[in-house]
C-alpha cells in the first residue's frame, strides 16, 4: 500500500462533498504539497536535519508555522 499525503487523505475524507471543492483547487494543493515534500527532502540532505529531531522541528516551525 502506498502512503498518502495529507492532501490525498483530506480529499478521501471529504469525497462526499468533493463537488463543492473545484478540481483545480485540489490539484493545486497536491502540487504545492509535492513541492514542499521535495524541497524539504532536499533541505534535509543539505543540512542533515533528518538525523536531528530538534532541528527538524525547528525547520518545520520556521517554514510552516509562520504562514
Amino acid at each position: 500500500m502506498n502512503k498518502q499525503t495529507a492532501v490525498e487523505w483530506l480529499v478521501n475524507q471529504v469525497e462526499d462533498y468533493i463537488g463543492l471543492i473545484p478540481v483545480d483547487i485540489i490539484e493545486q494543493a497536491k502540487a504545492m504539497e509535492e513541492n514542499q515534500i521535495i524541497n524539504t527532502f532536499k533541505d534535509a540532505q543539505v543540512f542533515k536535519i533528518m538525523n536531528d529531531e530538534t532541528r527538524a522541528e525547528q525547520y518545520y516551525n520556521e517554514t510552516y508555522n509562520s504562514l
